[in-house]
């Protein structure tokens, strides 16, 4: 892997996605800031989002549709979604990205089995950061595997994802488990990166 492709996963790993780019989340006091970013973005890509990339991103449309007519729909997302994050094109990863948001029950699993089964490490980085930010407490367990993945990014968004549920407050119970994994992390990752994350997501939890 190239130092530029290393560079664009560690700037993808800790992204609000946003129309502009994709911007480094580091600390909690960036959070707002950078969340109000993403935001202004996703609305300017809500024409392309309702377009050919997916659903018109509202709940009473899916719902118009045949089980098969999703099943296909959702594959095809996916699959551009794999490739505008390998090729680096922002603009369809926000797009996508607002889509997921707008419709989690529709794309949860898919992103989950990206996240975990991926072979692409920035599909996998992406795909864990976006199902994180859905907040959804089922997917702790996920997570938690997650925390132990080859790739240093998606470890990182793992934690941050377990994060994420601590501080939705509903999530804590279904994040507590991940709570003793969390701090071998936090001491005994490799990546500095990581351990951060990690020390984070327990300051939510604990």
């Amino acid at each position: 892997m190239s130092r530029g492709d290393k560079r664009w996963i560690i700037t993808g790993s800790l992204v609000a996605l946003t129309g502009l780019g994709i911007f480094a989340l580091q600390h909690r006091s960036h959070s707002r800031r950078l969340a109000a970013d993403e935001e202004a973005a996703a609305a300017r890509s809500r024409g392309l989002a309702s377009g050919p990339l997916g659903p018109s991103g509202s709940s009473n449309a899916a719902e118009a549709r045949s089980p098969a007519e999703l099943k296909r729909d959702v594959a095809g997302d996916m699959s551009r979604w794999r490739t505008a994050v390998v090729v680096k094109d922002a603009e369809t990863v926000v797009a996508l990205d607002l889509t997921f948001r707008q419709l989690p029950d529709l794309y949860t699993d898919a992103l989950a089995k990206s996240a975990e089964t991926e072979a692409n490490e920035r599909v996998r980085a992406f795909s864990t950061r976006v199902l994180g930010k859905l907040k959804r407490p089922d997917q702790a367990p996920l997570y938690e595997r997650l925390l132990t993945d080859k790739s240093v990014y998606v470890r990182q968004n793992a934690a941050w994802a377990l994060g994420e549920l601590g501080a939705a407050g509903g999530g804590r119970v279904a994040a507590e488990h991940a709570v003793p994994e969390l701090r071998h992390v936090g001491a005994r990752d490799p990546a500095n990166e990581v351990r951060l994350a990690a020390k984070d997501a327990l300051n939510k939890l604990e």
